[in-house]
């Protein structure tokens, strides 16, 4: 099985990058992921300092062969096994939504963790039941490269929790081999993201495999399906047009996919439709509209 290496990640998704490794449609792969902020946390003892800090979510990069511009790639996260320790945090000077919440200044909060047996160390007496996710997950833009703090049309960093074992996750082609950007792990992250560092962030072992598929129509959002539901994720810089485009999304997916009329579809969106807010820290936020597939 092939296996993208942590040991060499790029910070930006861009069509000048280099693939670690090429995989066929259907090949089931591996990719391991760097900590979301550098080669560091080897060991509790081994804590953050801003020496320490490079840019955010460095990614491996993965081509598909046969991938062309204008097609869609599914992809497949079949596992993702997060690394046995992790940390948490904020600080505080650089941390804008910290800043308007606290009125106070509390300064460097950072907290390491041991993950183990399905479980986060979290304080002693409380342990937190592991959901991992994968917080930056997008293809190479065809014009000026995005780095890999904010996310996009592309996909990137989303920070959205149904990035996660058994979703299929379809995303742009916009150069050939659609070059796969994947890093910045959480072993759990709540709704909002609202430390900055994660979740729980943590490096991880991600088993996957893609397929080619054709573009769907009227699609400007990444789109993921699971067992349960289908969802929209857009990533702009203002929730009100990120919900405006998720639901816009959503909407051209049941009329165009499952042949619903559009004002049906609509009516129907404003009884059953979920929205979440995954992340609102980094440049661009994120949000989630969803409907449960037993509503289709």
């Amino acid at each position: 099985m092939q296996r993208a290496l942590r040991k060499y990640v790029v910070t930006e998704h861009g069509k000048a990058n280099k693939a670690q490794i090429t995989v066929k449609p259907g090949e089931v792969f591996e990719a391991e992921t760097q900590l979301c902020s550098g080669n560091w946390l080897n060991d509790l003892n081994d804590m953050w300092t801003p020496e320490k800090q490079i840019s955010p979510n460095p990614t491996v990069v993965i081509a598909v062969e046969g991938a062309s511009p204008g097609d869609s790639l599914l992809a497949r996260i079949h596992s993702i096994e997060p690394a046995d320790i992790g940390f948490t945090g904020f600080v505080n000077r650089r941390s804008e939504l910290a800043n308007r919440i606290i009125d106070r200044d509390w300064g460097d909060n950072m907290r390491y963790v041991r993950i183990a047996d399905g479980y986060v160390e979290f304080a002693p007496g409380l342990r937190l039941p592991v959901n991992p996710m994968i917080g930056t997950f997008g293809t190479a833009p065809a014009g000026a490269p995005i780095g890999n703090g904010s996310g996009g049309r592309h996909g990137g960093n989303m920070d959205t929790q149904e990035v996660r074992a058994g979703a299929a996750v379809t995303l742009p082609v916009e150069v050939a081999g659609a070059l796969l950007h994947i890093g910045d792990v959480h072993a759990i992250q709540g709704d909002g993201e609202i430390c900055g560092a994660g979740g729980i962030e943590c490096r991880s072992l991600v088993t996957l495999s893609v397929d080619i598929v054709k573009r769907p129509p009227r699609t400007n959002c990444v789109r993921i399906e699971d067992e349960t539901h289908i969802c929209a994720v857009a990533c702009e810089g203002g929730l009100e047009q990120c919900c405006e485009a998720a639901i816009r999304e959503l909407l051209y997916w049941l009329s165009d996919g499952y042949g619903m009329d559009e004002p049906g579809a609509y009516l129907l969106l404003g009884q059953v439709m979920e929205i979440r807010i995954p992340q609102l820290v980094n440049p661009t936020r994120s949000i989630v509209a969803k409907i449960a597939k037993r509503w289709l």
